[in-house]
């Protein structure tokens, strides 16, 4: 009986994982840890138009093997030979080192190349001067007070984000660069499965092949090398035991800089070190955009389009299988409920070839940026009408635009400018993915640091006064929004409510455009009645400041004196000239008769 039992609990197991398998269009394949890596020559036999590609990017050039060939080698030998001098290992003398000295180079070259020296097999040392690709100079790479030495070793520093299937203890790896496995995983299972289907796999081998391989579009794949942590001491500088589909940032052993490490972070949110996008992008909104929707009430799943990058990334496949351009049957769409990913690395840029737009970026920027920062993402009502905004567009009817000079000025900012601010590390600048602007006042106490503002505003030449004029702005529009929200009723006419919508969908408080989000509360305040209509009711002895007695319908909103008539300056000094010439012919009449 016992027997039995143990069978049909075995049986029922075995269904009970089948379906499993079943409803998740999967079929078995081996634990991830039992995958190994075969190296991108493999990768190239299926997927040579990829491979082609990623090979001359920056990924593919992350590293680049010159003991044969000197190629790849950007550098200029003709200077910099003190900053070169180093004494090898069993020379009593320092001389300079060459090209003949260097084994290996280490990057594309985008903002500088470093070299690598082969001590022995299996042990390298980085030399300690890299050449400057933007100042093309030699300058010092200041890892310790002497060479060689630990801190130049590169298996143990460089190695886990410049090769693949790195075996620290030997000194060796699999592939130079950052190659197909790097991203995607062991691709032992992947290769298997595709010997074993063929040239034409039936829609199961479809599924399980694609099972047995990392997409890669979760941010933590390019966390692994685009951050910096703490790692247990006396471990490579790396997560080493990461793979595609882990957790990246896990206790013991590998835990991101946050802002609160100054020796890692600007005290304006972005970080003071290359090579720590993913550390700011964990502290933007991006990282949380999908569990900010799925905390929303008024949420559903065609949110999902500018919310969830695993969303967007299955919705491309559908459309791929309907035209007939990939293999299989169509994917599920994802739901609230099983979209995992919020705006991540992939979102915006295509990691295997640098294309047409600079930085691997899918799109031109700003396109890029109003997809989905625009109130034509949505379908009805005001979401996020940030293009509308700074553009200057009419979204209320009883509204007309007003194009701003942030918009409309010659080669003036746009997204990137602002969001993606340049800030100093090491030699150069880099885009900061914190997607925060540096603001004048955080500014003003950090060498070399330039807030995104004064560059333009040369009138406010001062950190300090620009800092203050954008306090004003934005305390205005939030003074005048807080009171015509609390003015608005059941009566009031329902554009009214959209009009603050959209001045609170931007988000800028004013900063996008304050033109038209003036003339936006402007016209919410005259309809609620805390504003007289502009040239209506003009009270000549008050502008004349003659004696009068109380308007009746006083302005309740607390708006400055400069905006409360609602008039420009031309215009009150022609009422007042106007009104001199009536007081002037009183005078005349008057004084006539009286004489």
């Amino acid at each position: 009986m016992q027997r039995v039992l143990i069978a049909g609990l075995s049986v029922i197991g075995c269904v009970l994982i089948g379906l499993g398998l079943l409803l998740l269009g999967q079929s078995p394949v081996k634990a991830q840890e039992d995958r190994e890596y075969i190296g991108a020559d493999e990768c190239q036999s299926c997927h040579r138009d990829i491979a082609r590609n990623h090979e001359e990017g920056a990924h593919g050039l992350a590293l680049r093997d010159t003991s044969r060939r000197k190629q790849g080698i950007l550098a200029d030998f003709e200077q910099g030979t003190d900053l070169r001098s180093v004494t090898f290992p069993g020379d009593s003398e320092a001389r300079p080192f060459t090209a003949g000295d260097i084994a290996y180079a280490i990057g594309a070259g985008r903002y500088s190349q470093a070299y690598v020296f082969e001590v022995e097999r299996g042990q390298y040392q980085v030399f300690p001067a890299k050449w400057n690709t933007v100042t093309q100079q030699w300058e010092a790479y200041p890892l310790a007070t002497s060479w060689p030495d630990p801190a130049f070793d590169f298996v143990q520093n460089c190695a886990g984000c410049h090769t693949v299937g790195l075996d620290i203890e030997r000194g060796r790896w699999q592939d130079d660069g950052v190659q197909c496995e790097a991203c995607h995983g062991p691709g032992s299972e992947h290769a298997e499965l595709a010997d074993d289907a063929g040239r034409r796999p039936n829609d199961e081998e479809l599924v399980a092949l694609r099972a047995a391989i990392n997409i890669a579009i979760d941010a933590q794949v390019c966390g692994q090398c685009h951050s910096r942590g703490a790692v247990p001491e006396g471990s490579p500088a790396f997560p080493i035991n990461y793979q595609p589909g882990q957790t990246l940032a896990l206790e013991g052993q590998y835990t991101l800089f946050g802002p609160e490490d100054t020796d890692h972070w600007y005290a304006s949110g972005q970080a003071s070190h290359p090579n720590m996008q993913y550390n700011e992008w964990v502290t933007s909104t991006h990282a949380t955009s999908l569990t900010d929707l799925q905390a929303s009430e008024g949420a559903d799943d065609s949110c999902l389009r500018c919310h969830s990058e695993d969303y967007r990334f299955t919705q491309e496949r559908i459309a791929l299988v309907e035209s007939g351009d990939r293999a299989g049957q169509p994917l599920e769409p994802l739901t609230l409920t099983t979209a995992q990913l919020g705006i991540t690395c992939t979102t915006c840029h295509y990691p295997h070839s640098e294309g047409e737009q600079p930085f691997n970026l899918v799109e031109e920027p700003y396109a890029l940026c109003v997809s989905c920062h625009s109130n034509s993402s949505i379908e009805e009502g005001i979401h996020h009408p940030v293009q509308e905004m700074f553009e200057g567009t009419s979204v209320i009817a009883e509204i007309e635009g007003t194009v701003g000079v942030h918009f409309s000025a010659e080669e003036g900012p746009n997204c990137q400018t602002c969001h993606l601010a340049r800030v100093p590390v090491e030699s150069t600048s880099r885009a900061s993915h914190s997607m925060n602007p540096v603001l004048p006042g955080e500014a003003i106490n950090v060498a070399g640091f330039i807030d995104t503002c004064t560059n333009c505003h040369e009138e406010q030449s001062q950190p300090a006064q620009m800092q203050q004029l954008i306090d004003d702005v934005q305390g205005d529009v939030e003074t005048r929004l807080t009171a015509a929200r609390a003015a608005v009723t059941e009566t009031s006419p329902a554009w009214v409510s959209q009009a603050l919508d959209f001045v609170e969908g931007d988000g800028s408080r004013g900063v996008h455009n304050y033109d038209y989000t003036r003339n936006i509360l402007t016209q919410v305040e005259i309809e609620l009645g805390l504003r007289t209509p502009p040239n209506e009711n003009i009270n000549i002895a008050e502008l004349l400041n003659l004696p009068t007695l109380p308007p009746e319908a006083p302005v309740t909103a607390p708006v400055s004196a400069a905006v409360q008539t609602g008039l420009s300056t031309p215009s009150l000094i022609l009422l007042g000239l106007f009104g001199l010439i009536l007081a002037v012919a009183a005078y005349a009449f008057f004084g006539r008769r009286s004489g």
